[in-house]
């Protein structure tokens, strides 16, 4: 199955990160014959991502985020807080009725997908696991997105490495996830309204790969990355920018969904 990599070099704000994996995700709802798509970002200024169905007040300090310059954006997929900086964020759209996804379902996906992330980060030298700690967390909640088990967990030494959320469509699926290289753990409490004591707790359940692996750049993690997808998915693989219709469905998006107060 032919792969394409779409690999941004340029960090963005949040409104239009989302506002591009919204679009690869329609246009796979809407093109019978899409190909499983790999997207690679990072962002700018630092951005707040709310879960589709987080209380806004319970998940997010308006005031702190502002008072630091961080950008705030609902994602289009469910799960928790995120605070995107210091990160590589990747994105997966494929088609739920075509090779390499056809059948699977939301964990079954998600397994595959965190198999490729797996391969990437042991490729940086770290002793990476897949556990299964799936649990029961209200979606509404405010707890950040690290904190949630799931299924398939990518972690080290038992602390949590990558934090992903999914969305499905009658026929396509977007998952998206950040990876980050450093974490700032007290201002990822503040930001998503915890009390700035659950900082040191968050320490003991993730973590950012430079961390645990100094020397790690953003440009090596992506790298690392790509190697991982294109061992777990055989290729061939095409790299391209968006399209003119991606480009144009993604502006509209993110002026009048992703960079709205409401």
């Amino acid at each position: 199955m032919r792969w394409t990599l779409i690999s941004e070099p340029a960090a963005a704000r949040g409104a239009w990160n989302m506002a591009v994996d919204e679009t690869l995700f329609r246009r796979a709802e809407e093109d019978a014959a899409s190909e499983p798509v790999l997207r690679l970002y990072t962002w700018s200024p630092a951005c707040l991502s709310l879960g589709h169905h987080q209380g806004f007040r319970e998940a997010c300090d308006p005031d702190y985020c502002a008072a630091r310059g961080f950008d705030v954006v609902r994602r289009p997929t469910g799960g928790k807080a995120v605070l995107h900086d210091d990160e590589v964020t990747y994105s997966v759209v494929g088609r739920m009725d075509r090779p390499p996804f056809s059948g699977l379902s939301l964990i079954e996906t998600y397994g595959l997908i965190a198999e490729a992330l797996a391969d990437g980060l042991r490729r940086l030298g770290l002793e990476v696991a897949l556990s299964q700690r799936a649990g029961s967390v209200s979606p509404a909640g405010g707890a950040p997105c690290f904190l949630v088990p799931s299924e398939k967990e990518i972690t080290v030494d038992g602390r949590k490495v990558v934090g992903s959320a999914q969305r499905r469509g009658q026929r396509a699926f977007l998952q998206h996830g950040a990876v980050p290289l450093h974490l700032d753990y007290e201002a990822l409490a503040l930001a998503s309204a915890q009390p700035a004591a659950d900082a040191e707790g968050y320490r003991r359940a993730f973590a950012g790969v430079a961390d645990l692996r100094p020397g790690v750049t953003a440009e090596t993690l992506r790298a690392s990355l790509v190697e991982g997808f294109r061992a777990r998915f055989a290729g061939p693989w095409v790299e391209r920018d968006l399209d003119g219709e991606e480009r144009a469905l993604a502006l509209e998006l993110r002026a009048g969904r992703y960079d709205t107060d409401d």
